[in-house]
């Protein structure tokens, strides 16, 4: 890959957070340490205190292995050790491609470079679907259609490259000096501290960009019940961070919470053939009618418990 940077004046962390890992933390900490990059790079694991494998299997492939570290303040404490001046983000349920660490770093310096404001950037994080059960499939295929996302760049994945307003920490890099002089990730959010940082980076004036080339594989939550909390966790961060800072709640990031009322209201019918909708399509585009009932379910319960979890931030604010 061609390069227009002095490498000996960068090297790359990549800080990836666990808790009882064991399953998928293998194969995340292999496709890192096979990245085929130029660049120097170190890998840190952060654990928030793992009972199963997890610290074993980090200490075959990490650099850096932090323990009991709360899951609110891991991916900062990652940041504090980190000897890069650029800090790339993944997840334990993730594998990366070998050029990886290459094309983020290149991107994010040369956009660096055209505009200092932009100071850091992410890509998509596509679904991993051999995984021989249906719920992951379904999970993976519901909350990236356009009648569930409401545009969350989480699961969102446009064509072309643009500035945005938050890029998840499964695949996103940042100048370290820049997460140090706004205080990191937010501790104060229980679920959502990346929403945080990247609404007080935006609150600064920095830019962020989503990269649709720069990718990660990603394994999806496995169980209806597993999905509805965090869907809940969700959508009562969107809510406490936007309260915060008022730019980084949009108009469309309220549809959960309206579907959510109408469920138990004589609307009911429009939710349902909302879901209705979304499981036929999805069903039809991947030709397996054995996704429509759990798709259909996983859309309607995400409406609910996303939703709730918005009314709850704003009734309560916690």
């Amino acid at each position: 890959m061609t390069r227009q940077h002095d490498i000996s004046r960068v090297r790359v962390s990549v800080v990836i957070p666990t808790l009882n890992s064991a399953e998928t933390l293998e194969s995340c900490l292999v496709s890192i340490r096979n990245n085929n990059t130029g660049y120097e790079y170190e890998i840190i694991v952060v654990d928030a205190g793992s009972t199963d494998a997890t610290k074993e299997i980090a200490s075959r492939y990490a650099d850096k292995i932090l323990d009991g570290v709360p899951s609110r303040v891991n991916r900062n404490k990652g940041i504090e050790v980190a000897e890069g001046n650029i800090i790339c983000f993944t997840d334990s349920d993730c594998t990366v491609p070998s050029t990886w660490i290459e094309q983020l770093v290149n991107k994010l310096l040369e956009l660096n470079k055209e505009d200092k404001r932009i100071i850091g950037i992410g890509g998509p994080n596509y679904p991993v679907l051999e995984t021989g059960s249906l719920i992951p499939v379904a999970i993976a295929r519901t909350i990236r259609s356009p009648l569930i996302s409401f545009r969350a760049r989480n699961v969102t994945m446009d064509k072309r490259a643009q500035q945005t307003l938050h890029n998840p920490p499964v695949n996103s890099a940042y100048f370290k000096k820049v997460l140090q002089a706004v205080g990191g990730f937010g501790e104060e959010y229980n679920v959502g501290e990346d929403l945080g940082l990247d609404a007080s980076l935006g609150e600064k004036g920095y830019r962020l960009f989503y990269i649709p080339d720069i990718f990660v594989y990603h394994q999806h939550r496995t169980g209806f019940n597993r999905f509805a909390r965090q869907m809940y966790s969700f959508g009562k961060a969107r809510i406490r961070v936007g309260k915060k800072f008022k730019k980084f709640l949009r108009w469309y990031h309220f549809g959960p919470l309206i579907l959510c009322i109408m469920t138990f209201s004589p609307l009911i019918f429009i939710p349902f053939l909302m879901a209705l909708t979304n499981a036929s399509y999805v069903a039809i585009q991947e030709r397996n009618v054995k996704l429509f009932f759990p798709i259909l379910l996983l859309t309607m319960s995400f409406y609910v418990v996303y939703g709730a979890g918005e009314i709850v931030a704003l009734v309560r604010g916690n």
